[in-house]
């Protein structure tokens, strides 16, 4: 516990230093521990060249629970902090990964993601996303994809389901060090055709692994389309109890 504290404060002592539109930047395994408890803190810096997208920051710490062999379920609370606005917290989240079968019982794992997040603020919209998880493990090479849809509603919604998708490929070099790359694109609402500088587009390289309890996952991501900011850094950490 006292690692993942010191790990924490360095974390957001280097990020509050410089300063924080975007959620934060992770990939899902379709993949459950049944009676884990582990508590998480998900971390991402932005910057960009135009001032409005500039310096923000997004803190999002939550508590995951595996309710059984095949689900689990996660409560967390989300900071932000862009380049006009305070530090504030923005949304409550509810997340919850399902899982039909076990891990390599079929040629390719599947899960299912549902997430509800409630914005805190009276005059923004409530978000509802799914998301299709999929992962394929080739040799010391995993490959994860997860497939996004979404839809917000409340005060002031914008009509239209918005999609989007996110790969990670890894090696697995031992438990405590895996790097990889991974690629995350909103593209837009499906009533719509964007083109690719309309949409959000990120790629760069992480890494990730595990020392005793503490998970972690880190990596530098760069805006391949104008819509995106130019540099993201991430950083998620999780502790098992």
């Amino acid at each position: 516990m006292k690692l993942f504290r010191h790990a924490l404060y360095i974390v957001l002592y280097a990020l509050s230093a410089a300063n924080a539109y975007a959620d934060y930047y992770k990939i899902y395994s379709p993949q459950v521990a049944e009676g884990e408890v582990s508590a998480e803190a998900n971390l991402n810096y932005s910057s960009d060249n135009h001032k409005n997208l500039d310096h923000y920051m997004s803190q999002v710490y939550g508590i995951e629970y595996g309710v059984t062999s095949f689900w689990s379920t996660e409560v967390s609370g989300e900071i932000e902090k862009a380049s006009a606005t305070s530090t504030r917290l923005t949304t409550i989240k509810w997340e919850n990964i399902l899982v039909p079968f076990k891990p390599g019982e079929y040629w390719l794992d599947v899960g299912l993601y549902l997430e509800f997040e409630k914005s805190v603020h009276a005059d923004v919209p409530n978000n509802a996303e799914t998301q299709l998880l999929l992962e394929k493990r080739f040799g010391d090479f995993i490959n994860t994809t997860n497939l996004s849809l979404s839809h917000n509603f409340g005060p002031h919604p914008v009509s239209g389901v918005d999609s989007g998708f996110s790969w990670r490929t890894k090696y697995h070099v031992n438990d405590m060090f895996e790097p990889g790359i991974e690629y995350y694109s909103n593209l837009g609402k499906l009533n719509r055709d964007d083109d690719f500088n309309r949409q959000d587009n990120v790629v760069g390289p992480v890494m990730q692994g595990h020392f005793g309890d503490v998970t972690y996952d880190t990596g530098v991501l760069f805006g391949v389309s104008s819509s995106a900011h130019d540099v993201t850094v991430k950083l998620n950490l999780e502790y098992e109890f």
